[in-house]
């Protein structure tokens, strides 16, 4: 998970003007501990600076500003990635290493843009580590996601949509290149339409001319289906108490592991998506677009059998769990008593884990092999 940043924008302390041999392009750059940066002296005026931006370095063309320091942390302003923090260590040990155009700076672009909310994440060493068991949307979730840009911005202006540079990030496309393949193929599945040619202003200056897109019958069809959570997702949702160290620890090193290795889903919880914005809002649409949900009935938590109540209102598998000695000692709650519980222990976690499996391959209706990716 991407950690919100606790920290306030302070405006940037001024350096010594150097030849930069990454970026050469930027003779009037200026050293800051973070490598190399334009100076930014106040927010207020960031929009007039421009700087490669450090994550995505310009994959989709968006102009980036930086925000300032507070001597930690330096903040940019990126119009495809969005708002965000980058930490000294985090850039010093790991962004300087990736190439520009690895797909870790896909993968880390994707969750800053949609973890945007006040000034966006900070970018930690241990945030960019985490990457490594991240992956870009698959194919049938980019059409998802691709369908929900367009249809949302389509609802709330009543116009065709022109995609921005913030487009490909948001739907986690991993270049240009690949957010046109994919219009194609939404547009050759008739879902998307072309509609004729539009300009729009940058939101960091300037006038860009380019195709404007609506969706076809078919393709709000499949946008209400999938608002209304009638579509299968493609990661599984798991609702548990946070803070009991053995189910952290069992889910981080079993459920999880275990989920994508035989069934290629993901798994998330509200940690992994962390954002601004009222958090039952967003937890309804992590449960809307999941594949299945894990529920955790051990500490009879009762946001565990709400979610779980949400999840079977809305027609989703739900897969209930629950420690051994709590089970054999008092059950679940009547109203789940009746449903299969699968039952783990630590020190039998690999039967947990082939009967979860098994489980969740019968509610999904998935032969032994298979993989949905």
């Amino acid at each position: 998970m991407i950690p919100i940043s606790p920290h306030g924008i302070s405006p940037a302390k001024s350096g010594n003007k150097v030849s930069c041999p990454r970026f050469p392009q930027f003779p009037n750059a200026r050293r800051y501990p973070f490598g190399i940066r334009a100076r930014a002296t106040s927010v207020s005026n960031h929009l007039a600076k421009r700087v490669p931006c450090p994550i995505c370095r310009g994959r989709f063309d968006g102009l980036c500003s930086p925000l300032g320091t507070d001597g930690l942390t330096q903040f940019f302003d990126c119009e495809s990635c969005g708002r965000f923090g980058v930490t000294r260590e985090a850039d010093d040990d790991i962004l300087s290493t990736l190439d520009p155009n690895s797909i870790e700076r896909a993968i880390i672009s994707h969750r800053i843009r949609t973890n945007q909310g006040g000034r966006g994440p900070i970018i930690t060493f241990e945030a960019l580590r985490a990457t490594a068991e991240l992956r870009l949307p698959n194919p049938s979730q980019q059409v998802t996601n691709l369908l929900r840009y367009i249809g949302d911005r389509v609802l709330k202006s009543g116009e065709p949509v022109l995609l921005d540079e913030a487009a490909g990030p948001w739907i986690g496309c991993a270049s240009h290149q690949a957010l046109t393949r994919l219009i194609v193929a939404a547009q050759d599945k008739g879902l998307v339409s072309p509609a004729g040619t539009d300009s729009r202003t940058r939101a960091h200056g300037g006038i860009v001319t380019s195709t404007s897109y609506d969706l076809t019958l078919d393709g709000w069809d499949r946008y209400e289906a999938e608002q209304k959570g009638l579509t299968r997702g493609s990661y599984g949702f798991m609702a548990m108490k946070f803070g009991d160290p053995s189910l952290d620890e069992l889910s981080r090193s079993v459920i999880k592991p275990r989920v994508r290795t035989d069934l290629g889903y993901d798994l998330v919880d509200l940690r992994d998506v962390a954002r601004a914005g009222i958090i039952d809002n967003i937890m309804r649409a992590q449960i809307r677009d999941a594949a299945f949900v894990i529920v955790d009935l051990t500490h009879d938590n009762s946001g565990a059998y709400w979610e779980a109540g949400y999840a079977e209102g809305l027609g989703k598998p739900v897969i209930y769990i629950c420690e051994r000695n709590k089970f054999d000692l008092a059950k679940t709650h009547f109203d789940t008593n009746h449903c299969t519980t699968v039952i783990w222990d630590l020190e039998d976690d690999l039967a947990f884990a082939d009967g979860l499996i098994a489980t969740i391959r019968r509610s999904l209706n998935l032969f032994a092999n298979s993989n949905p990716k």
